[in-house]
């Protein structure tokens, strides 16, 4: 069973009065440790950073949230290459109804997991998708952040649970496609790129991130835009992103199907060369 810390103390339990737990209110990160370092902290340090302003409540400052995912790391069982740190920060103990009065202490949380990599064969022949029934709200205050309110996100991956599928798009209920239920997607077109806009839902990738900062140091700009799903079968290739796994090509979606090709290939070995390892797979 994994083990939980706070302060530097094994916790065995919550408040039941914390609003993580009655509201969902709060943030969480996950964060990719190969050979025992934290890929992409910086930019999960800014998201956090960005939703606790969003949400309106005290961040810890980031030495202490280096030392916590470092001391889970050290307390933890996983001695392996690869595991997974996850961060969770609530608004901490309140009374209880939705409102928030003054600035409480947030409840931090730290575990470390062993890694599940994907194998070779994904990376090399890329992956099929599932079309999820389940959409995304848009408008939300929250748009973008990776909020401990993750329904939606739950509500998709139970419809190819039972499948062999790793991934599920999903969409808006405006047909516009916005990401996967954990993960981004790009789009190649003429060896154009292109990414959903994220303004109105779904969950900033800090891999995302990566992804279109590595390619903008290599002059190849991303075009970030509203994507209908009656555009998926003009594409040329697909590929999707995530902190853990870096990038995975896809071949399938539904009954639309795409090349693992060059571009693909390429953006692959771009990101090998940022510190996504696994790219080379």
């Amino acid at each position: 069973m994994t083990e939980w810390f706070s302060r530097g103390e094994l916790i065995e339990a919550i408040s039941a009065n914390d609003r993580g737990l009655q509201y969902g209110d709060g943030l969480f990160e996950t964060i990719a440790i190969r050979d025992g370092e934290l890929r992409l902290w910086e930019y999960h340090l800014a998201r956090l950073r960005k939703g606790c302003e969003t949400l309106g409540f005290w961040m810890p400052s980031d030495d202490v949230l280096l030392e916590g995912v470092m001391h889970a790391l050290r307390e933890s069982e996983s001695t392996e290459i690869a595991a997974v740190a996850k961060i969770i920060i609530t608004a901490g103990e309140g009374s209880r109804g939705y409102g928030r009065t003054g600035n409480t202490p947030p409840s931090t949380l730290f575990a470390v997991f062993p890694a599940a990599p994907h194998q070779a064969a994904a990376y090399r022949d890329g992956i099929d998708l599932a079309l999820c029934r389940t959409r995304l709200a848009v408008g939300s205050v929250a748009a973008g952040l990776k909020t401990l309110n993750r329904l939606e996100q739950v509500l998709a991956r139970t419809e190819f649970a039972e499948t062999e599928l790793i991934e599920g798009l999903t969409m808006d209920a405006d047909d516009n496609i916005i990401c996967g239920t954990m993960s981004n997607v790009f789009f190649i077109k003429d060896r154009m790129i292109h990414t959903p806009s994220l303004d109105r839902c779904g969950v900033e990738g800090v891999m995302r991130r990566h992804v279109i900062a590595c390619l903008e140091k290599q002059g190849i700009a991303t075009n970030i835009r509203r994507i209908k799903i009656a555009e998926m079968s003009d594409f040329d290739e697909v590929f999707i992103s995530n902190s853990q796994f870096g990038v995975l090509p896809v071949r399938r979606c539904t009954d639309v199907r795409w090349g693992v090709a060059d571009r693909t290939r390429e953006i692959m070995s771009v990101m090998a060369d940022n510190g996504v390892a696994e790219c080379l797979s």
